[in-house]
């Protein structure tokens, strides 16, 4: 076993591999940081249990164009048709919600579900879009937030978008609007089609899903991105809901945007340019790629021939042999090592396959071949010759040669 890892150890394929391995094992260890998820991402280029490619796909399928927007809502190009902002990483800022009610007012419509977070000692988090709209969260108790139970009973509203659904799941989040009470909103109170209504345990009512009118257009306001996900999308009516709403209010000629801006994807990115950014623009990455370069270069001169070790055509100076100096040459060398009865032998061995005979082993053997293959006893026989030779001293190995090919060339010709 060891002597064959020795030998594998000595081929530059056995380096080769092991070097990559070396480089994949490295690589993986100083992957970029940010490879992995701490937080539930509502992306819909992610087909894992967070993400909403599902509904992306469902969509299209459906009859509506939809694309990915790698660009913020604000000083970029403005967009026609649906936008889709679902538990943003990131939340918009001022400018872009501007920008983003502009586009309702003039028709767009807005599939927006906020991210719950609680505030130190002010309940929910409100953000700057939620302000805009007149949203606000229901605060979780600390028990609820601690282990995420969904304790709100719901129910559908007498809304076409919600008619002839299964009976809706429970909820863990539910909204509340301005008009309610609140005044702090930086639009007026909008025109509300409630969807899904949420009760808690003292009875209070909050919205599960409602559809906000505003200018031209219309905002679906959803209290949580769960049920969208790749994970319960299949089996909550709640993701119906939505797709309902995006194929009701984006007319066929429009297209539906998913925010990835505000999902932390800032570009679409593929693997081959993240491989490159790794190893061109990571200093870790640059070494790796150093040491890689060098091991390479250093089997290629390892492994390189320089010229063959034999030329193809013999050069001038030294023309080939003929088979009889060969022979000669090979006699010389055996008979300067003492071995000329060896060579006899083997010589002989020769004429021993032609008749199908097994090959003399000494002297006394090599006779008895030679004297059933002659057809004539004495020293006339055609192989005499070769018999005198091998009892010559020294033996002559080239008329033994000589005799062997004349016998043979006779057996051919009769």
């Amino acid at each position: 076993m060891f002597d064959g890892v020795r030998r594998s150890a000595a081929q530059p394929l056995f380096w080769v591999c092991l070097i990559l391995v070396v480089a994949l094992a490295a690589g993986y260890l100083m992957r970029p940081q940010g490879g992995r998820a701490n937080q539930a991402v509502r992306s819909s280029l992610r087909t894992t249990p967070d993400g909403v490619a599902a509904l992306a796909r469902a969509i299209e399928r459906l009859g509506r164009r939809t694309r990915a927007r790698m660009t913020p809502l604000a000083d970029a190009k403005p967009v026609r048709g649906t936008v889709v902002l679902l538990q943003p990483v990131s939340f918009a800022s001022p400018r872009e919600v501007r920008a983003l009610l502009n586009h309702v007012r003039a028709g767009g419509t807005l599939l927006y579900a906020p991210r719950y977070a609680a505030a130190q000692n002010r309940g929910a988090v409100r953000w700057p879009l939620m302000d805009s709209l007149g949203i606000r969260f229901r605060t979780l108790p600390l028990g609820e937030a601690l282990r995420e139970a969904e304790d709100l009973e719901t129910r559908w509203a007498d809304h076409r978008l919600a008619s002839d659904l299964p009976a809706p799941g429970p909820a863990a989040h539910g909204v509340r609007l301005a008009s309610d009470g609140d005044t702090a909103a930086t639009l007026p109170p909008p025109v509300t089609d409630t969807l899904l209504t949420a009760v808690d345990e003292d009875g209070t009512e909050w919205i599960g899903a409602a559809v906000l009118r505003i200018g031209d257009g219309r905002a679906v306001i959803v209290s949580d991105a769960r049920p969208l996900s790749n994970e319960y999308a299949a089996n909550d009516p709640l993701a119906i809901l939505a797709i309902r709403a995006v194929l009701g209010y984006t007319p066929e000629s429009d297209t539906v945007f998913f925010a990835e801006y505000h999902q932390g994807i800032r570009s679409d990115v593929s693997s081959a340019q993240v491989l490159a950014d790794f190893f061109l623009g990571n200093p870790a990455g640059r070494a790796l790629g150093h040491v890689v370069a060098v091991c390479v270069l250093a089997l290629a001169f390892w492994g390189m021939r320089f010229g063959s070790p034999t030329p193809a055509i013999a050069p001038p100076d030294r023309e080939r042999r003929s088979p009889l100096e060969h022979v000669s040459a090979l006699g010389d060398l055996y008979r300067q090592s003492g071995a000329d009865g060896t060579a006899a032998l083997l010589m002989l061995g020769r004429l021993a396959r032609s008749v199908r005979r097994p090959p003399p082993r000494d002297v006394d053997e090599a006779d008895a071949l030679l004297g059933a293959l002659d057809s004539r006893p004495g020293a006339d026989a055609p192989l005499a010759p070769v018999r005198r030779a091998l009892h010559a001293d020294p033996i002559d190995l080239p008329n033994i040669a000589a005799g062997i090919d004349e016998h043979l060339s006779r057996r051919k010709t009769t």
